[in-house]
């Protein structure tokens, strides 16, 4: 685990006092094996749309390197044509979401993780897909998940979910750059997972507060601690 130092308000904020941490997960790369299975159909929608811009795995991962959305219209897509692309994928990402497997030791993980802590997910996936996904793998004590179909903005979900737990830390899990400079954004503090979508080095860029390398690691980060939840 490596930690980084977070300057200035951000990081002032969290040295008050508070009961413990609050844990907001990501999905896709983190909990979820997803990315070969996102790629195609994310693609295939780009391209029945007539945009081929999208068109490799590198230009795929570059989108995450912020809002996706935004990184999205900056490579050329019609930003009045979100909200179809949005139609569109919804189908394709469930019709796959069966295929898809937890990284080895997630399962479990979050499943300890969450009876020690209040642990959230929040995801640009849809609910129910996240929902179904837990239930299949037997992960328990999640107290809500709130995909895109809810709110597509993940600053306004983990400030919701900061909101909920007013008294807690609040530590983002994530696995892009996107991911740390959008919860450094929400006032979380960001924790990069080395075996999602970005490598190392990328996420590094993100300055995330926290590198952790395996679910053990996580785990690790987040003992349990005496206080009541």
């Amino acid at each position: 685990m490596s930690p980084i130092s977070l300057p200035g308000p951000v990081g002032r904020l969290f040295r008050r006092p508070c009961e413990g941490p609050v844990l907001l997960f990501d999905f896709d790369g983190v909990v979820a094996d997803s990315l070969d299975a996102y790629f195609t159909a994310f693609t295939g929608v780009c391209t029945e749309m007539g945009f081929d811009r999208i068109n490799s795995m590198e230009s795929l991962l570059a989108l995450f390197d912020g809002n996706v959305f935004v990184q999205l219209v900056r490579a050329g897509f019609p930003v009045t044509r979100l909200r179809e692309m949005a139609v569109k994928f919804a189908p394709r990402i469930r019709a796959v979401a069966e295929n898809v497997s937890p990284f080895p030791g997630m399962p479990e993980a979050l499943s300890r993780l969450a009876a020690r802590h209040p642990l959230y997910i929040i995801t640009s996936n849809d609910t129910a897909v996240v929902r179904s996904f837990l239930d299949r793998f037997g992960v328990t004590g999640v107290r809500d998940v709130i995909g895109s179909d809810i709110e597509p903005s993940k600053v306004k979900k983990i400030r919701a979910a900061r909101k909920r737990e007013p008294r807690r830390t609040p530590y983002y899990i994530g696995d892009t750059r996107g991911d740390m400079s959008e919860a450094r954004r929400a006032r979380a503090l960001p924790v990069a997972v080395t075996w999602g979508w970005h490598a190392e080095p990328r996420l590094l860029l993100g300055k995330p507060a926290h590198v952790v390398r395996t679910p053990e690691e996580l785990e690790l980060l987040f003992p349990c601690l005496p206080s009541s939840p």
